[in-house]
């Protein structure tokens, strides 16, 4: 059986995903818009909070840090959720005010009670901006924390259709496909990519540089289930990374990593149920390692579930960029008309 192979040396060269990024986020607008607005700024993953010093050094600056941008799970070494850019208030204008995403705080006492509201294309398009008031700093802090999953979610919403509609135009017309029985399944093909191999029921995809992968891989399940749930998720996407993945010798394959906590959540999108799974995959028999994030949907005309995982391998890079690349690559797939 055909699979994948980790290669060490020389790798195909590739204009990476992260150094064209800010050159390809250029593009990205709403057509919704009718007024012109400038392209955002700041990298993927970047967050200006614009709070005043006294604020950020206190409880309200901690929750900002610790719960709306932590240290994240599923990544080899520590990684928080986003690179944060706090702003003086008095300084937070010109070319700051089109920043990507911005937290903006504020303690009015002519408010009684704690308010969060969230804009799109305030300064620039594809922008987010985030409102905190609150009457005074101790419900403030209390407010972001109380909100900060919401908040966290948010910006990694709009941070992923930012890299989808990216990596759509990237494509073009270009489509990686995969087919089991009468049924057909695509995904987009960045630049960078390339089909690995693909047979019935199973296609890998990839992207190499001399420092880093990025692979996708998507599968139909032989068996029909009218359901999939965390423990079967994690069956499935071992059983086919374990048959695909192997190391540079041959003798070696991926594996789950079962020392590190693995996250699982069940979610809704596009009229579609999906079980996701994020977590550190390595190499049984092997030293190799690095974050993964599948999920499974039920085809309801086979009654078969689709498992599409993402994984990285970046020994001498930060991960949680390049993973998030990942990670709005596999959400464009599709089943073919």
């Amino acid at each position: 059986m055909q699979a994948f192979y980790f290669k060490r040396g020389a790798m195909r060269s590739l204009l990476t995903l992260s150094s064209v990024l800010m050159v390809g986020l250029a593009s990205c607008g709403d057509s919704s818009l009718t007024r012109t607005l400038p392209n955002v700024s700041g990298s993927t993953g970047d967050v200006m909070v614009v709070m005043n010093k006294s604020l950020w050094d206190g409880s309200a600056g901690k929750a900002i840090r610790e719960d709306v941008s932590p240290i994240l799970i599923g990544l080899p070494q520590p990684e928080p959720a986003f690179d944060l850019q706090p702003v003086n208030p008095a300084g937070f204008r010109d070319i700051l005010v089109s920043h990507r995403n911005i937290i903006i705080t504020a303690v009015d006492g002519n408010v009684t009670v704690p308010a969060v509201t969230f804009e799109r294309n305030r300064w620039a398009e594809t922008q987010l901006v985030i409102r905190l008031t609150a009457p005074d700093s101790t419900s403030l802090a209390k407010s972001i924390s109380e909100n900060a999953g919401s908040i966290r979610q948010r910006i990694n919403d709009v941070e992923r259709e930012r890299l989808t509609v990216w990596l759509t135009g990237s494509a073009g017309k270009e489509r990686s496909t995969v087919r089991s029985g009468e049924s057909c399944y695509e995904i987009i093909m960045p630049a960078g990519y390339r089909t690995d191999f693909t047979r019935e029921g199973l296609m890998i995809i990839s992207a190499e540089t001399q420092a880093t992968t990025q692979s996708v891989i998507v599968s139909v399940s032989e068996r029909m289930s009218p359901r999939i749930g965390c423990i079967e998720l994690a069956d499935l996407t071992e059983k086919v990374i374990s048959a695909q993945i192997k190391g540079p010798d041959g003798g070696s394959f991926m594996i789950i990593d079962k020392q590190m906590t693995v996250s699982c959540r069940s979610f809704r999108r596009n009229n579609t149920d999906y079980i996701e799974m994020r977590g550190l995959w390595t190499l049984e028999g092997g030293f190799m390692g690095g974050p993964f994030i599948s999920y499974a949907f039920i085809d309801p005309e086979t009654s078969r579930a689709v498992i599409v995982t993402g994984f990285v391998y970046a020994p001498r890079d930060n991960k949680r960029e390049l993973l998030r690349q990942v990670e709005a690559l596999i959400y464009t797939v599709r089943k073919a008309s």
